[in-house]
């Protein structure tokens, strides 16, 4: 993976953190050394409006970070399996409609943001779990739109995104992009490749964009499996 830099590996996953801080302590987090905020925003779970990430920037590279799931409207969002077309692609694939949902609530003023920012700079988009789910959209969008010479996207814990149509198109039009994953971490196994709707009587169904960087961390429970922490003891253990 020519794009996989350690330094990034860390140094995103620990924004993914500050993600996670901002929104305990209502906007408040500190900044990595070197980076200046350029935008704190916030997003729309079933009709509650929370933080969820924020934009920086220092003298190289201009960071995206989402947070994840951290309330129980946000699981009612990720549990939200059926699929809407992803309007900002053409063709328009198949995306999981909770995470969709979200992502539209933010993406007007974080594009809006981008478009003032330099664009010789590399555009480092980072989530979650949700948050690994949101930077995924992102990234394909931006890419698209070729807002930046250099994009690359990293997510840790991100549940699957779309159908094999989204997979596809981001193999096509996406970034190069990392997914890090803890294989005793449930949330990068859901939705599963194959949902039934009782209700809709419909069948949707899931695939994982790639890449890859796999490994093994236990710590005890499926919570702490899944834990920012956990990721960023992982990323620093392997450098």
């Amino acid at each position: 993976m020519d794009h996989f830099s350690k330094e990034w590996s860390v140094l995103l996953a620990e924004c993914c953190q500050l993600a996670y801080d901002q929104f305990h302590q209502n906007g408040i987090f500190s900044l990595p050394p070197g980076f200046q905020l350029e935008k704190e925003f916030k997003g729309v779970s079933f009709h509650l409006t929370e933080w969820f990430g924020f934009i920086i920037e220092s003298e190289e590279v201009i960071v995206v970070a989402f947070r994840g799931t951290q309330t129980n409207l946000d699981w009612i969002s990720d549990l939200e399996v059926s699929q809407e077309h992803f309007p900002y692609c053409s063709p328009s694939p198949l995306v999981h409609s909770g995470f969709l949902s979200i992502y539209n609530s933010v993406r007007d003023e974080i594009l809006s943001t981008l478009e003032t920012l330099s664009k010789k700079k590399t555009l480092l988009i980072t989530g979650h779990s949700l948050g690994g789910a949101l930077a995924t959209l992102l990234a394909l969008e931006c890419n698209i739109e070729k807002l930046f010479s250099s994009i690359i996207m990293y997510n840790y814990g991100s549940p699957r995104v779309g159908d094999e149509g989204f997979v596809e198109e981001y193999k096509k039009q996406g970034p190069p992009s990392i997914r890090f994953v803890n294989l005793l971490d449930i949330v990068p196994f859901v939705p599963t490749s194959r949902v039934y709707s009782p209700i809709s009587k419909q069948h949707w169904y899931y695939r994982h964009i790639p890449s890859a960087i796999r490994f093994v961390k236990r710590e005890g429970s499926i919570i702490k499996n899944h834990s920012m922490e956990t990721y960023i003891a992982a990323v620093k253990e392997n450098n």
